[in-house]
C-alpha cells in the first residue's frame, strides 16, 4: 500500500513539475514575442546602440589619400587680392601703394624693372610687408594678384615694358653719343672754374612739415638703421655726398627705406625740402 502511494505521489510530482516547466517556457516565448514586437514598432534603443558602438570601435584608423586625386584649382588674382592684399594695399597701410593709384604703381613698376621685379620683391618681402604678404600662395598665384592690382590701378604692363623692348642699335648709338657729350662737358667743367652762384633757396618751414608728417617715423627713432635727426656723426658722411645725392636716395629709396619713404603722394620738391631740413638740423 505504501509503495503504491509513493508511486502515485511521484507521478503527481512529475506532472506538476512538467506543467511548471511548460508554463515557464510558454511565458518566456510570449515575453520574447511581445518585446520583439515593441522593438520593431519603436526601433532600436539609441542608447544601447551607442554603448555597443563604443565597445566595439577600433583603436585607431588609417586614412589613405585617393590615388590620382585632382589637384586644387589655382586661385585667381582677384581672390588673392580680396583675401590678402586688400588689408594694406586697399588703404595704403605702412606706405603700401594703394590700389587705384596709377602713379605710385607706375613708379614701382619702373623701379623694379617690370612685373617680374615686383614679383621677386613680393616673394622676398619688402619694408613692412612679410614674404608673399603673409599669404600661402604659389608664385604664379602671387603674380596674378600683382597683375590684378596693376590692372585695377590702370597701369599697362605691356606699355611700360615697350621702351625696353624697342631698344636696338639706334638707341645704343644715341646712348653712346650722349655719354660722349656728358664726358666732354665734365672735362670742360674740370678745366674751367665754375661760376659762383648762390644755392637755390629751400623752404625749411615746408621741410619741417614734411619731416613731421613722414620722415620722423624712422629718422626720429633711428629705425631700420636710419640716421637720427641731429646725429652729426651719422649725418657727416652722408652730407659729404652732396644734397643731390641725398635727394636722389630719398626719391628712389635706399636700403630699408622705400622710395619717398613710402609717401608717394609727396612732391619731389617737398622731398628735397624735407632732406634739407634734416641736413640743417644735423650739421
Amino acid at each position: 500500500m505504501s509503495a503504491h502511494n509513493d508511486t502515485a505521489f511521484l507521478r503527481m510530482f512529475m506532472m506538476i513539475l512538467g506543467a511548471l516547466v511548460a508554463f515557464t517556457v510558454v511565458i518566456f516565448i510570449v515575453a520574447h514575442l511581445i518585446i520583439g514586437t515593441v522593438e520593431e514598432e519603436r526601433g532600436e534603443d539609441p542608447r544601447l546602440r551607442a554603448v555597443i558602438a563604443e565597445r566595439i570601435k577600433p583603436v585607431g584608423a588609417v586614412n589613405v589619400a585617393a590615388v590620382g586625386a585632382a589637384p586644387e584649382a589655382p586661385k585667381s588674382g582677384a581672390e588673392i587680392v580680396a583675401a590678402a592684399c586688400n588689408a594694406c594695399h586697399g588703404a595704403g597701410v605702412l606706405g603700401a601703394p594703394k590700389i587705384g593709384d596709377k602713379d605710385a604703381w607706375s613708379q614701382r613698376l619702373a623701379a623694379q624693372g617690370g612685373i617680374d621685379g615686383l614679383l621677386k620683391s613680393a616673394i622676398a618681402g619688402k619694408g613692412g610687408m612679410p614674404p608673399k604678404g603673409g599669404a600661402m600662395v604659389s608664385d604664379d598665384e602671387l603674380r596674378a594678384a600683382i597683375q590684378e592690382m596693376l590692372d585695377k590701378s590702370g597701369v599697362d604692363v605691356a606699355a611700360a615694358a615697350a621702351p625696353e623692348a624697342q631698344s636696338g642699335p639706334v638707341e645704343a648709338v644715341k646712348e653712346m653719343a650722349g655719354s660722349v657729350v656728358e664726358g666732354a662737358k665734365s672735362m670742360v667743367a674740370a678745366v674751367m672754374p665754375a661760376p659762383v652762384s648762390e644755392a637755390p633757396a629751400v623752404d625749411l618751414v615746408k621741410g619741417k612739415s614734411v619731416y613731421d608728417s613722414a620722415c620722423f617715423v624712422c629718422h626720429g627713432t633711428g629705425a631700420a638703421g636710419a640716421p637720427k635727426i641731429g646725429d652729426k656723426a651719422a649725418w657727416a658722411p652722408r652730407i659729404a655726398q652732396g644734397m643731390d645725392a641725398l635727394v636722389h636716395s630719398a626719391l628712389n629709396g635706399k636700403n630699408a627705406m622705400p622710395p619717398k619713404g613710402g609717401r608717394m603722394d609727396i612732391a619731389d620738391d617737398d622731398v628735397r625740402a624735407g632732406v634739407a631740413y634734416l641736413v640743417n638740423q644735423s650739421e
